[in-house]
């Protein structure tokens, strides 16, 4: 449950950096598009191999730039939700961890309050 949620805010944090790039980038003329895309550059290699069957192609007919357009957008919203997800997943892995901390050790808590 816990890796589906991560999965699902990575998503979330994903499109809502690509929605502040996009307009950082119309509104202050900066740059904030070619700086979200970026670690698309790691991702590509790993979807080469899924794309040379002609999927792409498939979902653009005409090819060309447009195709390539839709790869590096999915290949930098990939990235980033593994960013996002993986971040969200050790934050709550780790607040589980020490909730459960208290609770499971009954040494743990004679310890904690012997020393108080």
């Amino acid at each position: 449950m816990l890796v589906l949620r991560s999965i699902a805010i990575g998503v979330l944090a994903a499109i809502a950096l690509a929605v502040l790039s996009f307009g950082a980038a119309s509104l202050f003329h900066l740059d904030a598009v070619s700086l979200y895309i970026a670690p698309a550059k790691l991702v590509l290699p790993l979807l080469e191999a899924f794309f040379r069957t002609g999927w792409v192609y498939a979902v653009v007919p005409s090819g060309g730039p447009a195709a390539g357009v839709l790869l590096i957008l999915v290949s930098a919203i990939l990235s980033w939700t593994l960013f996002f997800g993986a971040i969200y997943f050790a934050w709550a892995a780790s607040r589980r961890k020490r909730a459960r901390g208290g609770t499971d050790n009954p040494l743990m808590t004679f310890t904690n309050r012997s020393c108080a």
